[in-house]
């Protein structure tokens, strides 16, 4: 995989609709303070990173696109079984929590864009991630270790997140036919906030 590659396709694709972009990730930011928004919020600003990797049109609506029942129950669902491990290991203790969250981080990495990008629930969804994990080992670490990087230069400064959040995700989705060596079916649905 070719980092730099990604990065500057990543960037092309970001900066066209950057403005929508930064929209997205504020409503999933102060969205997300309210718990039960997080996961069909962090899905929409998916959905709307793989539209934009498609060279579709983005709105602003389409960060809501989890809000429609199916893609609101698979996004909690997934939310849920990646983060209740995590947190029981910070409750043991905080070394184990963290070698678990390094863990799911590196096996899980692509669950939710395969879930937006693919259409599959989430419990297939994390069988592909750590399938694709198990078979690109090291794509997979270089790739957790650009996402964590980036997104702790966004949270030094309070506006950096708006931009690492989309930017991130948009790379992640453009990394999946990269890490598999063939293009995976983008068959975004178009759920928007009107189908809910």
């Amino acid at each position: 995989m070719e980092i730099e590659t990604l990065l500057k396709n990543t960037w092309n694709i970001f900066q066209k609709d950057l403005v929508t972009y930064i929209i997205g990730a504020l409503i999933t930011i102060f969205g997300s303070i309210i718990l039960i928004t997080s996961a069909p919020l962090a899905y929409g600003l998916a959905h709307m990173a793989a539209k934009g990797t498609r060279g579709e049109k983005i709105e602003v609506t389409d960060v809501f696109a989890g809000f429609k029942l199916d893609k609101f129950i698979q996004s909690w669902l997934l939310f849920l079984i990646i983060m209740i491990p995590i947190f029981i290991g910070f409750l043991l203790l905080v070394i184990p929590g963290i070698i678990i969250s390094i863990a799911f981080a590196i096996i899980f990495l692509y669950a939710l864009p395969l879930m937006v990008v693919n259409g599959t629930g989430a419990v297939d969804s994390l069988k592909e991630s750590l399938e694709m994990a198990k078979t690109n080992p090291q794509d997979t670490i270089i790739l957790v270790v650009l996402v964590m990087v980036l997104n702790a230069i966004g949270s030094a400064i309070w506006i950096g997140t708006i931009l690492t959040m989309p930017f991130t995700m948009l790379m992640l989705i453009l990394a999946l036919p990269m890490v598999t060596g063939a293009k995976p079916e983008m068959n975004v649905q178009d759920a928007t906030v009107s189908e809910v």
